[in-house]
């Protein structure tokens, strides 16, 4: 019997997430984990249905957690852009307008043939699906849920009879996921409280909430900025929609705003000014991968 190697196939996974989501400037954080012999063990025999009516899904898992709240649809179409979902096996909870509580954002993936490879479950198939799981969380619901699940559903019946805690626990991520959104729109409007007075770098890097490197504008940009007009262009662009061009065409530039300009400018702007001065380089690059 050949021994599974979950540890190896977890690397893989979370080197190619990691690479994607830094590929384009996200703020995340990543952790993982690979059930052992003996955890594997311990959950095939809790319950005598694996091997015969499913599978043991969560051989590995993995969670992503952001800094913003409306980066998790993104984050899921970029890993499910790379890796095969299990549209039976998602579990997104929906949000409820008179309820605050915590939210799962779970889906289950198939492993590529790479990780397969490695992983060799050829002994156990029949209890373990060739799939991972991962978790979609942000900074604030992160620890929430740890509180949740390790102090309340863990422990349900300390909170019998405890309505009035139990409520205002559950305000408490109320305010943590109205802090969220509000948290965004205050980037948003700073960002256009810089477009309006002019600063362009404060602008592209409020609007955009990537991990820059490099945050001053040439002067050879600047000089094309003194259209205002071509500004607003770039202002206009969607952040959702600038991240999955870069995922789509293989972007792997250095995140400076330099460069986001003139990729924003192949991809969607296209002013004449500014592909002048673009290098020649990404231009035949980015260009061909639409």
């Amino acid at each position: 019997m050949s021994k599974i190697n979950s540890e190896g196939a977890r690397k893989i996974i979370v080197d190619k997430i990691s690479t994607q989501l830094n590929s384009v400037g996200l703020m995340f954080r990543i952790f993982s984990r690979a059930k052992t012999d003996c955890s594997i063990q311990k959950k095939i025999s809790s319950d005598n249905a694996y091997g015969k009516t499913k599978k043991l899904q969560d051989l590995i898992g993995i969670r992503v957690v952001l800094y913003f709240n409306d980066d998790i649809g993104t984050v899921r179409k970029i890993i499910s852009s790379k890796y095969s979902e299990r549209s039976s096996d998602v579990s997104i909870d929906k949000v409820k307008n008179d309820e605050f509580k915590a939210l799962r954002y779970n889906i289950v993936y198939s492993l590529d043939d790479e990780c397969k490879k490695i992983l060799r479950l050829e002994d156990k198939e029949s209890e373990i699906d060739s799939t991972f799981e991962l978790q979609i969380r942000t900074i604030f619901s992160e620890g929430w849920h740890e509180i949740e699940h390790d102090l309340r559903y863990k422990c349900k019946s300390d909170w019998e009879g405890f309505d009035e805690q139990s409520r205002r626990l559950n305000g408490v991520y109320a305010s943590l996921e109205t802090n969220e959104w509000t948290m965004i729109k205050i980037f948003e409007e700073l960002a256009y409280s810089h477009y309006k007075n002019g600063d362009w770098s404060a602008m592209f890097r409020q609007k955009f909430r990537l991990r820059f490197i490099d945050t001053d504008i040439n002067e050879e940009i600047t000089h094309v900025f003194s259209d205002a007009s071509i500004v607003k262009k770039f202002f206009r662009l969607d952040r959702d929609v600038l991240i999955m061009d870069m995922i789509e065409r293989g972007y792997y530039y250095p995140i400076n705003l330099n460069n986001i300009i003139y990729f924003c400018n192949i991809t969607r702007v296209k002013d004449e000014d500014i592909m002048n001065i673009t290098p020649n380089l990404m231009i035949k690059e980015m260009a061909l991968r639409s």
